[in-house]
């Protein structure tokens, strides 16, 4: 069994033998089939420390590892981890030995973009099945719920409605780390949200108007109201709530979370979008000495190096109070993208448009339903990119 490794916190690696001196790590971090036990050609990193306390040395690697982990959102819902083999060799009074890591180094490490709490202590797993921290997902009306689960220890997902079983879906482990992470969803589809995608995704042609979609505002596919995620050492039960759709364009947030897995959040009430801009000035000389004369319609201030930045302001409907933790997860995420439902990307078939986002609102007052009676967020964006297109 492969060790979970959250690389924005702390990973200690301690290695203990009688009179050691010094020890020699080979840090292989790597993509793709895993490699037992360290057999991986040219390590990233070999690192030589020398005792400090009588008895054994330890390596922190988590600041490497995270190095080779680039997060990607698209609109795909891919997998995205690394493996680690950590070979140590020691030193001691007498000679040379080698020493093998615990866990057993044959099994490696398996590097998520996660994090744990200071209540979590040193070196957390956190969960090794579903990789989300509510057991209340809300989702939109006719809308895709992708809930991600660890492969290595998750054996299935029971799919549920009124009571009744829907199917069942297996969940197989892999040794690749394009599988260590799968996005289960209600819709049996893993990259298309709304039934008009599902089409375009098909090869069809989709005909916009009135009377299609008034139908579709009837119908949910893939409605479901209960997931049990289901394996060797327990069942955990995942509530589904369907939103109706609202009069208001509804965004979908996806981030980053704790667990180093890809999270969605629909925020479907009121939101409103700004414009901040910037720039410089200076004085012009708008005088024509030769007639003694100056044009009214020149500009004396004159503006250069002007950029503007664009916000959004995004609303939650009324959720439960296990969104704080969700909540509070997006705040400290370090990739958010905001989806732009039926607003395409130019020469693109895709109804969506996804756009890096930075939460900007930076206090929260965490709701109750004691306090507050009803729990509703309201959280500030700023785009990822200035306005005007000055990527070179």
């Amino acid at each position: 069994m492969a060790t979970k490794i959250n690389v924005r916190s702390p990973f200690y690696i301690k290695i203990s033998q009688t009179n050691i001196a010094t020890a020699t790590l080979n840090l292989y971090v790597y993509t793709g089939t895993f490699v037992a036990n360290g057999s991986v050609a040219n390590p990233k990193y070999t690192i030589t420390k020398s005792v400090v306390t009588s008895g054994y040395i330890v390596f922190e690697i988590s600041e490497l590892v995270r190095d080779y982990l680039d997060i990607e959102f698209d609109g795909q819902y891919d997998s995205q981890a690394v493996w680690v083999n950590a070979v140590i060799t020691t030193t001691v009074s007498s000679g040379s030995a080698t020493a093998t890591v615990t866990p057993d180094n044959a099994n490696g490490f398996i590097a998520f973009d996660g994090y744990g709490y200071f209540e979590d202590g040193i070196n957390p797993e956190l969960s090794r099945t579903y990789l989300q921290s509510n057991n209340k997902i809300f989702r939109l009306d006719d809308q895709n719920v992708r809930v991600p689960v660890f492969t290595e220890d998750t054996d299935s997902v029971t799919y549920r409605y009124k009571g009744e079983t829907k199917r069942t879906q297996t969940i197989s482990s892999s040794t690749n780390t394009n599988g260590q992470i799968e996005y289960i969803t209600v819709s049996g589809s893993d990259n298309t949200d709304t039934y008009e995608q599902r089409v375009l995704a098909d090869g069809g042609t989709f005909e916009n108007n009135s009377l299609l979609d008034a139908f579709l505002d009837s119908v949910d596919i893939g409605l479901v109201d209960e997931l049990y995620i289901n394996s060797d050492s327990a069942t955990q039960v995942v509530k589904i709530v369907t939103e109706p759709c609202t009069k208001y364009e509804p965004y979908k947030v996806t981030f980053v979370n704790k667990f180093g897995a890809l999270q969605d959040m629909w925020f479907t009430l009121k939101s409103t979008e700004s414009l901040n801009t910037t720039g410089e000035t200076y004085k012009a000389n708008v005088v024509d000495f030769g007639t003694l004369t100056y044009d009214t319609y020149k500009p004396q201030v004159a503006q250069y190096n002007k950029l503007g930045k664009e916000s959004i302001t995004l609303n939650t409907n009324y959720i439960s109070e296990d969104y704080n933790e969700v909540i509070k997860q997006l705040m400290m995420s370090e990739q958010v993208w905001l989806t732009r439902l039926d607003n395409p990307a130019p020469n693109s078939n895709n109804p969506e448009t996804v756009l890096a986002v930075m939460p900007k609102t930076q206090n929260l007052r965490y709701k109750t339903s004691i306090n507050d009676r009803l729990v509703q967020y309201t959280i500030d964006f700023d785009y990822a990119f200035d306005k005007i297109n000055s990527v070179r």
